[in-house]
This record gives structure tokens, C-alpha cells and sequence, in this order.
């Protein structure tokens, strides 16, 4: 019996630390603790970003004065997307270094848009009453530091809170 336990003893820290290894996230929507799906209507910014989905399901922060927007999104992992809408008219508008913001922060790096490479937002709805944003983004990000750029894709519903 003795020699029984060890080895039961040995099974379940094997079996423990590959459970552990999974992805958070991934573990808490397998059982139920987080939806499957990225927010909810009034309340999503999700994204594709160098080719990995992110969804800000940590916190998420709309505030606007009516004229412009500013969504900060959090996820579980702590990756951090900034999208700054300067102007709410629907259509397509440029995203650069001087408009329309967009940053991506992960592991202690940033990345930002590059002068030379305009990304695009295009807002599908702006309801200044209601205080709903609706738009979709893309761009191409660098960090300064190391070169390294990342394409971002991604969509906004978002109901946002007054700023002032």
C-alpha cells in the first residue's frame, strides 16, 4: 500500500501541472467562469493582433464628450489596447500618430503606429445620444525598441461614459 501511494501521489502532481499549463483564459471559458464569445453588445473590443486573438475581457473603458471617444481595453493577461476616436462621423477616417490613436502594449513593450503607415478606422455607427460607438480598425504597429512590428484587425461595440 505504501508503494501505492507515492505513485498515486506522483500521478496527480503530473496530472496537476499540466492542467496548469493550459491558458488561463482558455481554462475559465471551459468551465464557464467567462463567456466563450469576446464581451457583449455595448461592451466588446476584440482584435486580432500579429495573428493571436486578444479580447478585452480583464476591463474595458469607454469615455467620450460627444466629439470624440477613447476606448481602453484590458484583457486577462494584462495586454493592453488603446483606441483613440477623434472625430464621431461614420465612414472611413485615417489612423496616424496625429488622429484617430491606436496602441498595443504587452510584456512592458508598446507598439504605435508609424508616420509612414496610416492605418484605417471605419465607424459604422456614432449615436451621440445614446452614447454608442461602433467601428472596426486596422492597422500596422511597430515598437521603437525592437523593431518588431504586428498587424492589428479588430472591432468596437462600446456604450461610452461621459468624460467630463
Amino acid at each position: 500500500m505504501r508503494a501505492s501511494l507515492p505513485t498515486l501521489a506522483a500521478l496527480s502532481a503530473i496530472i496537476l501541472l499540466g492542467s496548469c499549463l493550459k491558458d488561463t483564459e482558455e481554462l475559465a471559458q471551459d468551465t464557464g467562469l467567462l463567456p466563450s464569445s469576446c464581451g457583449s453588445t455595448g461592451a466588446r473590443l476584440q482584435a486580432t493582433v500579429g495573428g493571436s486573438s486578444y479580447c478585452a475581457n480583464g476591463q474595458l473603458i469607454a469615455t467620450g464628450d460627444g466629439s470624440s471617444v477613447l476606448i481602453t481595453g484590458i484583457s486577462l493577461a494584462g495586454t493592453t489596447l488603446i483606441v483613440q476616436v477623434d472625430s464621431l462621423g461614420t465612414g472611413i477616417q485615417a489612423i496616424t500618430e496625429a488622429s484617430n490613436g491606436l496602441l498595443y502594449m504587452e510584456n512592458g513593450n508598446t507598439y504605435v503606429v508609424q508616420p509612414s503607415e496610416p492605418g484605417v478606422l471605419t465607424i459604422t455607427e456614432a449615436d451621440t445620444t445614446a452614447r454608442i460607438l461602433k467601428a472596426s480598425f486596422s492597422a500596422n504597429l511597430r515598437n521603437e525598441m525592437s523593431g518588431i512590428s504586428r498587424s492589428v484587425q479588430g472591432e468596437l461595440d462600446v456604450v461610452w461614459s461621459d468624460g467630463e
